[in-house]
C-alpha cells in the first residue's frame, strides 16, 4: 500500500484544478468585458504561490536497514520545488513531524524532530550526509558506523544540487530529507509512516507508507520519478 501517492499529489492536483478553474473565470470576465475586481485576481495570485511553494517527490523514496533485527534505520526523500518556486527549510520556522503506527495504532508522534540542515556543500550519499550530520552534532550517533544506536529520531537537509547554499530549496536544486530513527522508534516491515513538512503558510508536503519487507540493506518504498 502506498497511500503518498493518494495524498500529495491529490491535494496539489486540487490546488491546480482550482488555480486553472479561477483563472479561466478571470479570462472569460475580461474578454466579455466585465471588470475584475482586486479580491478576484489576488485569489487567482494567491492559488498560484500555494501551487508554486510545494514540494514534489523527485526520484524513489529508501532507506537504508538492518536486516538481521528487521529496523530501518535511515530515510532518505528527494524532493524539489515546482518550477518558480522555493521552500523555506530553515529550522526556526520549517518543521517536520512524524508519526510512526501499526495497522494505525499510534507507536511514536513526534510534532518536530527537525534539528538542521547541511547547506553549505553538496553530498553524493546518504552515507556521507549522515556521517556530516553526526560531525556536526545534528545526530549523536551514526547508524552505519556506530554501535549505539541514535537516541532521538532527527530530520535534517542535504542538499545534492544546491545553487545557492543557503536554507532555501529553489527552483533547479535536489534536495534530500533524511530521517534518522532512535532506536525505540525504528520502523519495521509493515509499520505505516506518516511525514508532513510545514512551514508558516501551511504544510508543502506530506507522505503516508507503508514499510515493505525488509530483505535488503537498501529498500525502495516506490515514489513519483519526475523526469524533467
Amino acid at each position: 500500500m502506498k497511500n503518498q501517492r493518494g495524498i500529495f499529489p491529490l491535494y496539489n492536483t486540487g490546488i491546480a484544478i482550482f488555480f486553472v478553474t479561477a483563472l479561466v473565470i478571470v479570462v472569460i470576465l475580461v474578454n466579455i468585458g466585465f471588470s475584475v475586481t482586486d479580491s478576484e485576481k489576488q485569489v487567482v495570485e494567491k492559488a498560484y504561490d500555494e501551487v508554486r511553494d510545494q514540494l514534489e517527490i523527485s526520484g524513489k523514496i529508501s532507506a537504508a536497514a538492518d536486516v538481521n533485527s528487521n529496523e530501518i534505520m535511515v530515510t532518505a526523500i528527494p524532493v524539489r520545488v515546482a518550477t518558480g518556486g522555493t521552500v523555506n527549510m530553515n529550522p526556526q520556522t520549517a518543521q517536520i513531524s512524524f508519526d510512526l503506527a501499526l495497522e494505525r495504532n499510534p507507536i511514536a508522534n513526534y510534532e518536530n524532530i527537525y534539528a538542521d540542515r547541511l547547506s553549505d556543500k553538496t553530498f553524493n550519499s546518504l552515507r556521507d550526509a549522515v556521517n556530516e550530520a553526526k560531525i556536526k552534532g545534528i545526530i549523536d550517533y551514526n547508524p552505519f558506523v556506530d554501535e549505539q544506536k541514535p537516541t532521538r529520531t532527527t530530520a535534517f537537509v542535504y542538499w545534492v544540487i544546491n545553487q545557492n547554499f543557503d536554507h532555501f530549496i529553489d527552483d533547479g536544486e535536489l534536495a534530500i530529507i533524511a530521517i534518522v530513527y532512535a532506536g525505540t522508534d525504528r520502523p519495521s516491515s509493515g509499520d505505516n509512516l506518516f511525514i508532513e513538512v510545514n512551514v508558516p503558510e501551511g504544510f508543502v508536503l506530506r507522505i503516508d507508507e507503508q514499510v515493505p519487507d525488509i530483505s535488503n540493506e537498501v529498500l525502495n518504498f516506490g515514489g513519483i520519478i519526475n523526469d524533467s
